[in-house]
């Protein structure tokens, strides 16, 4: 008869079932120790068992416990001094009671692969010694002396800077309409390429690439044959000339054309009201003949005639 004879505070002494999970290692976990299932204790550790290469924890459960099959069993303890226990986590995270998988039946066992054993004692004072001796905390140190040089150290240059945040924070709080502008122009540019999504939608279609490689090809070529007119770089220096005579050309061509429109209705006028009236029915009317002393002389027709040599 022992200590470990005597009941259990907090339960896991009554009635149950047998419940064996496996760990890799178990150090550090003491006989008797809590089963613990959503912060209540639901069973007792009964044994350990060292197999070859694993622990086997055997356990007895209370009877009106549900332990689902999937269920991760992990080594924790409630504070740094305190007693290891068994915690038994649900693997979706919830805290559904009602189990996701089939319940274990009594004798059912939590492989290896779903237990999670403590970091061994040795291994986290090699860690702490590695950090400790390796320069960590000196380059810690020497960040927090590179962060304090680029801080100001005076108290005006502090307040400078200060002062210069409040001035940007004040131009972007009146200029705020300008930023209104912008996003009202950013959400205008979305609805006009969202109006025109079936053209990107083409572009980006087996014929729009077609189009985009025929492009590709013949600015290729096009960048072939420039080079045998001219380089831009080297001999390029006669476009300027000949784009200045382009213009003056353009020009004189466009006042050409004012002019002509402006002497265009006068042309009309002479061949369609002189020339061509008198082209189509020639005649010559004769309203008034003078003779050398004055005397009208048109009364005579036969005379008239005889003078143009109409008649005999």
């Amino acid at each position: 008869m022992s200590v470990d004879s005597l009941p259990q505070l907090g339960g896991g002494d009554g009635d149950g079932y047998p419940v064996t999970f496996e760990f890799s290692s178990v150090l550090n976990l003491p006989d008797r120790a809590k089963v613990v299932q959503d912060g209540k204790t639901v069973g007792v550790v009964t044994r350990i068992n060292l197999k070859t290469d694993h622990v086997d924890v055997e356990s007895r459960i209370d009877n009106d416990v549900v332990i689902p099959a999937d269920t991760r069993a992990t080594l924790q303890q409630s504070t740094v001094l305190g007693d290891t226990y068994v915690a038994l986590e649900d693997p979706s995270g919830t805290s559904d009671p009602a189990p996701r998988s089939a319940p274990l039946v009594p004798g059912g066992r939590i492989p290896v692969a779903n237990t999670t054993s403590p970091p061994q004692l040795e291994d986290t004072i090699a860690n702490l010694a590695n950090f400790v001796g390796s320069g960590s905390i000196q380059r810690i140190q020497n960040s927090i002396i590179g962060v304090n040089k680029v801080t100001p150290a005076r108290r005006d240059e502090l307040a400078r800077m200060v002062r210069r945040v409040t001035a940007d924070l004040g131009d972007l709080s009146n200029n705020i309409d300008v930023v209104d502008k912008m996003l009202n122009g950013v959400s205008g540019t979305a609805d006009v390429m969202n109006r025109h999504l079936s053209t990107y939608s083409y572009w980006l279609s087996p014929a729009g690439m077609v189009g985009f490689d025929r492009a590709t090809q013949a600015a290729g070529y096009i960048g072939t044959v420039l080079p045998s007119i001219g380089s831009i770089y080297s001999g390029g220096y006669w476009l300027i000339p000949m784009l200045n005579s382009l213009a003056d050309a353009t020009g004189a061509v466009q006042q050409t054309k004012w002019n002509v429109e402006g002497e265009a209705p006068h042309w009309r006028e002479l061949f369609l009201n002189d020339f061509l009236p008198v082209d189509k029915n020639p005649a010559i009317n004769i309203t008034s003949i003078k003779g050398p002393d004055g005397r009208e002389m048109v009364g005579n027709v036969q005379d008239v005639l005889r003078i143009l040599g109409a008649t005999p």
